[in-house]
């Protein structure tokens, strides 16, 4: 398994932990982490593509793949935050296992990257 394979594991991983810990609180609690997960999951394929496209613009001009980069990361904040907004005032879901779940995956990534230098290692 490689560098971004082992990531992205970790995180389904973990935030699979975090919806099963929720799962014993009720089935409301349950959906909330469920949905929170989702959103990660979400996140993580976004971020994919985006490295893929950010890789082959920056082959031709490494500023169009930064550019590409930059303008993802805008449109992730903007896509989560209209997400968490649809779960808490559509759906009416619990903020805290939903945001918790989101939040551990996160941390996931962050420790996929222990000991690199950059991104690319």
């Amino acid at each position: 398994m490689n560098g971004p394979q082992k990531a992205i594991a970790i995180q389904l991983i973990l935030g699979l932990i975090v919806v099963a810990a929720f799962a014993t609180q009720g089935s409301e609690m349950l959906l909330s982490a469920l949905y929170g997960w989702a959103i990660g999951v979400a996140n993580l394929l976004l971020l994919g593509g985006t490295f893929r496209i950010a890789n082959r613009q920056a082959a031709n001009n490494p500023k169009q793949g930064m550019t590409v980069l930059y303008m993802s990361a805008v449109i992730r904040f903007i896509l989560l935050a209209v997400f968490f907004a649809l779960g808490l005032a559509l759906f009416a879901l619990k903020p805290m296992p939903m945001v918790l779940t989101f939040v551990v995956m996160q941390l996931g990534s962050a420790l996929s990257l222990r000991g690199k230098r950059r991104l690319t290692d």
